[in-house]
């Protein structure tokens, strides 16, 4: 056995990660995780994607009854997707005359072509253009980016604090600044999340055994330069705008920015060709709560110990994944 791995592990490493993607199922991938180091490093760096695609596979094992446990998970959001149109309706029946088997691979329908606009904008795609550091890119830089996970950890957070936005539109307090940071911290690892003055991170959960396990993963940093793409932004920015011009007021319009951002899975739909019309009532409304905030509500929730950021209560991502990545740059 441990001539068959030194065999492999000759290989070049172009090679070597690619070898989750031909397991059979999440058996075969906790079987090469716990090979040795390299592997577990490899398997730790997969996709979401790739990990939901060997969940179904192994069901029958681990996720039992098969396919309904996963189905369930997921079947709330088909949902209210598929009751803001009609033609959402139709989709949903005919994934439905495939049995529960179709009704899982629906799920991909609006993942895969998040996949591709996040790819494009800091994904391969991004990086495959001619004179990339030569002006082939305005935003040319160094980034490490795998475009499913950054899907996910972005619907992720919109889903855990959708609450809270919703709550503070209320006046009511949702989880608080450091609460979210936490998320970021520990669920979002980073090798460039690292301590600076006000600002700790513990050595838990991914960081629980030193550093090596997170480097090079630059997910916080590549979900930062995703938010501020302009192949990012413009599809965003066309959804706001049917709901009426950006707020004049810099605060009330980065509350607005991100909470559009804020709608879990299903609202990536808004990127998709004519999505964004569908969800235009719900936005209106979004848009009419935040116009009608009380300025003296959009405090600060706190300061970092240099006290150089005023952090607004509402959940923002882009200025949070700052705060964890600002490290990077030295702040003392």
């Amino acid at each position: 056995m441990a001539q068959n791995t030194s065999a492999l592990l000759a290989l070049p490493t172009d090679i070597l990660v690619l070898l989750p993607y031909h397991l059979a199922n999440l058996e075969d991938f906790k079987e090469l995780s716990s090979t040795c180091r390299q592997f577990r490093a490899i398997c730790h760096s997969v996709s979401p994607n790739l990990i939901l695609r060997l969940a179904a596979a192994s069901s029958r094992t681990f996720f039992r009854p098969d396919p309904y446990f996963l189905v369930a998970t997921t079947a709330k959001q088909i949902g209210y997707w598929a009751l803001r149109n009609e033609e959402n309706a139709v989709q949903l029946r005919q994934a439905l005359k495939h049995g529960i088997g179709g009704l899982f691979d629906f799920r991909f329908t609006v993942i895969n072509p998040v996949t591709d606009l996040i790819d494009r904008c800091a994904g391969k795609q991004w990086y495959n253009v001619e004179d990339f550091w030569d002006g082939g890119r305005s935003d040319a830089e160094t980034i490490d980016c795998e475009p499913e996970r950054a899907l996910f950890e972005i619907a992720i957070y919109g889903s855990l604090f959708h609450a809270t936005l919703e709550a503070n539109l209320e006046g009511r307090r949702g989880l608080d600044l450091a609460t979210r940071l936490d998320f970021i911290k520990y669920c979002i690892p980073d090798w460039y999340c690292r301590d600076y003055k006000g600002f700790h991170v513990e050595e838990t959960g991914p960081y629980s055994k030193g550093r090596e396990l997170v480097e090079p993963r630059m997910d916080q940093y590549s979900i930062r330069h995703i938010l501020k793409s302009r192949t990012w932004r413009t599809p965003w920015e066309a959804a706001r705008k049917q709901c009426g011009p950006d707020f004049e007021d810099d605060r009330r319009q980065k509350i607005w920015v991100s909470a559009v951002h804020m709608q879990g899975l299903e609202g990536f739909e808004m990127l998709r060709p004519d999505g964004a019309i569908r969800w235009r009532e719900y936005l209106l409304g979004l848009r009419e709560k935040i116009e009608k905030i009380d300025s003296t509500k959009m405090r600060s929730a706190e300061k970092d110990e240099s006290g150089e950021i005023n952090w607004l209560e509402f959940p923002i991502l882009e200025d949070e994944i700052f705060c964890c990545v600002r490290g990077m740059w030295g702040t003392g």
